[in-house]
């Protein structure tokens, strides 16, 4: 009989070391208070011509298994949700293989996924598939959901980023996720993606949501706030709702359901998305900030990680929040990927299980305006390099030049990549390309 609460082990997380903050890109676009304000962005992280997909997959999967110490003869199964390619045919998961070379093991189910942001989700559940099924070895379950965004534009890059995530998943996990499926939805729109967000079950404690930038989470969790009363079958006690909207007794928060529950009278007028969109803002704003915000770290400070950015969410939320608060609680998390798909699904905190393992020390009770104390808020918060807006023109300027470049040896530039970070370090005349690693100890 196989072990039961099968979920998620162990994170790791790495995003780019150069970054450039966002109000330098509002003086340089003349537009300030739009992205900081309106995108509600503080920093974008960005890859230099050293970093591609493959070499960022080597670094978040190195540390993990560097930091917990993991044989990787244990892992049964690895796959790669990216959109970020480089070979049309070969995997990423085929690079990362080589990190299994030393070990011998070479008996490793999956591939790489693609399709859009969702190919994370993707991979986790086919992981979890894998775990499940009559196929399972007894052996450890390996996904990454990792992702360089660029855009061309001085309108869209803004709304780009860079970074990876690395979770381990076997049995007996602290993090369980809830079997059974509850709602998949695939929405034929052009609108924005919260509206393909209703539709859950079970009531919840947090929420982590794909974030391509904050103030699109926050549109989104205000309408699953607006879905939450128009499908309570009796607002007085919140019956047939799905939890967004509840307090901390599980009943509908009263100050939600009266600004909200104008709009869904049958003789309320009809109000377009924007005024919406303000109404259910304003309502959920304090349940915003208690169950939302903390998982909103990453994405305010590295921005748009597609494939990486709801996982990154749930581990801002884990080092953001103190035990206390996570202990016997349901997160619910929402992935999207243009093309069309998106799923909801829900994971619960065991109630005895050590987290110190999830991501550095997941259990710390250190003040929330103290987020330095864990090592990777530290190396986010204080240990990156700041790009102004010529290096970071040019910086994107060289990605656009010498994507296909080959023979190639980039130049090296150590202040670009933190210690232990893997790199390119030449392709040939066929296009193959291979890879160095930063020495850990490096300053």
């Amino acid at each position: 009989m196989h072990s039961k609460d099968f979920g998620i082990i162990a994170f790791e997380v790495h995003f780019p070391r150069y970054y450039i903050a966002q109000t330098d890109l509002e003086v340089a676009d003349e537009c300030i208070g739009k992205y900081t304000k309106g995108l509600e962005q503080e920093a974008l992280g960005l890859c230099s011509v050293e970093e591609d997909i493959c070499s960022i997959c080597l670094t978040v999967v190195s540390n993990l298994v560097s930091r917990l110490n993991l044989d990787l003869r244990d892992v049964g199964f690895l796959e790669v949700g990216t959109e970020t390619l480089i070979d049309k045919s070969k995997s990423t998961k085929t690079v990362l293989m080589q990190l299994f070379e030393n070990c011998g093991n070479l008996d490793v189910e999956g591939v790489d996924v693609k399709n859009a942001c969702f190919g994370g989700t993707a991979a986790l559940f086919h992981a979890l598939n894998w775990l499940e099924s009559s196929a399972w070895d007894g052996r450890l379950a390996l996904v990454v959901a990792a992702d360089i965004a660029v855009y061309g534009t001085k309108a869209t890059r803004p709304t780009g980023g860079a970074g990876a995530v690395a979770m381990l998943l076997g049995p007996n996990a602290p993090l369980v996720i809830d079997p059974g499926l509850a709602s998949t939805v695939s929405v034929i729109s052009q609108s924005h993606p919260a509206q393909a967000a209703d539709g859950l079950g079970h009531p919840i404690d947090f929420v982590c949501f794909h974030s391509p930038f904050t103030r699109l989470v926050r549109k989104a969790f205000g309408w699953l706030a607006l879905d939450d009363v128009r499908r309570a079958t009796c607002v007085s006690n919140g019956e047939g709702c799905n939890g967004i909207g509840q307090n901390d007794t599980n009943r509908l928060d009263a100050a939600v359901v009266d600004s909200i529950s104008r709009l869904v009278q049958p003789d309320s007028p009809t109000l377009d998305i924007r005024e919406t969109d303000s109404i259910c803002m304003k309502a959920t704003a304090d349940l915003f900030t208690d169950r939302v915000e903390p998982g909103l770290v990453f994405a305010r400070q590295v921005g748009n990680m597609y494939t990486a950015s709801l996982y990154t969410c749930l581990v801002s939320l884990l080092l953001s929040t103190p035990e206390s608060r996570l202990r016997g609680r349901r997160v619910l998390l929402y992935s999207y990927g243009s093309g069309l798909a998106s799923a909801m699904f829900s994971l619960r905190i065991h109630q005895t299980r050590t987290l110190s393992d999830l991501c550095y020390s997941a259990d710390s009770e250190a003040p929330k305006d103290d987020r330095t104390v864990n090592p990777i808020f530290n190396r986010l918060l204080t240990q990156r390099t700041r790009l102004d807006i010529k290096n970071f023109e040019k910086l994107l300027a060289d990605r656009s030049t010498l994507h296909n470049a080959a023979p190639f040896k980039p130049t090296h530039r150590p202040e670009g990549l933190f210690p232990g970070s893997y790199f390119l370090d030449v392709v040939d005349e066929q296009h193959r390309r291979t890879y160095k690693q930063v020495p850990s100890c490096q300053p």
